[in-house]
């Protein structure tokens, strides 16, 4: 059976990583996923050839180098293009651990939560996105939330009238799907974790509480320009 630490590397590399030949890379601004990266590539592989780094854009990377573990990784995804890429059946037919902790990994990379307010009816407007250059990989993804019973909207093109990006986003709306979200899929990105939180939140915070409504905004602010 596949173990959760290869669920994740996969997910991981499905996401923010690529993999070219004998080199495995993963980027991620949150050192806490680079971190989980790396126990988990040791915990799988022993003793493995690893280097780190910063992009010139300031974005910490991962190098991980090795025939025997891209041969492996690719026994599971021939590609790890975007578009290529899809949840193996190693995975979709593991059990629930496995499977949460490669969603949870893949929304960690790809998955945005996001409340902001309408500044004309001073509502919030929230979501939670999924986006992927692979249409597939979300239709997976969209079977297993709702096998949860998490609701999802239909899957749509990021920018139908796009020629350059042809990405597709898959959305969760609503109160009840929210908190199933964060019971039974959650985020470690230390962001992610805050926002979700706040989404939940505002349901209880709108503009008829002055007092809870006023507070919300400070701390989104506060996550947007963080002091």
């Amino acid at each position: 059976m596949i173990s959760q630490n290869m669920a994740r590397i996969i997910a991981k590399i499905s996401g923010d990583g690529n993999l070219s030949g004998k080199q495995i890379m993963y980027f991620n601004t949150c050192l806490i996923l680079i971190d989980e990266f790396k126990k988990d590539i040791k915990k799988e592989f022993g003793k493995a050839n690893l280097s780190e780094g910063t992009m010139s854009n300031g974005t910490p990377y991962v190098a991980v180098y090795g025939k025997k573990i891209a041969q492996s990784l690719t026994s599971f995804i021939p590609s790890y293009n975007s578009c290529d890429i899809f949840i193996p059946k190693e995975i979709t037919k593991s059990n629930k651990k496995i499977i949460k902790e490669y969603v949870r990994s893949f929304y960690d990379d790809e998955g945005c939560a996001s409340l902001r307010l309408n500044r004309k009816t001073e509502e919030w407007k929230r979501n939670i996105t999924l986006s992927s250059n692979s249409n597939k990989i979300l239709g997976q993804v969209k079977r297993i939330l709702e096998n949860l019973g998490i609701r999802t909207n239909k899957i749509i093109m990021n920018y139908k009238l796009s020629n350059y990006d042809k990405s597709f986003v898959l959305s969760i709306t609503g109160k009840d799907n929210f908190i199933k979200f964060k019971e039974k899929i959650g985020f470690k990105h230390p962001r992610k974790i805050k926002m979700l939180g706040l989404i939940i939140k505002s349901y209880k915070a709108t503009s008829k509480h002055q007092k809870r409504f006023l507070k919300l905004k400070e701390k989104i602010n506060e996550l947007v320009v963080p002091k």
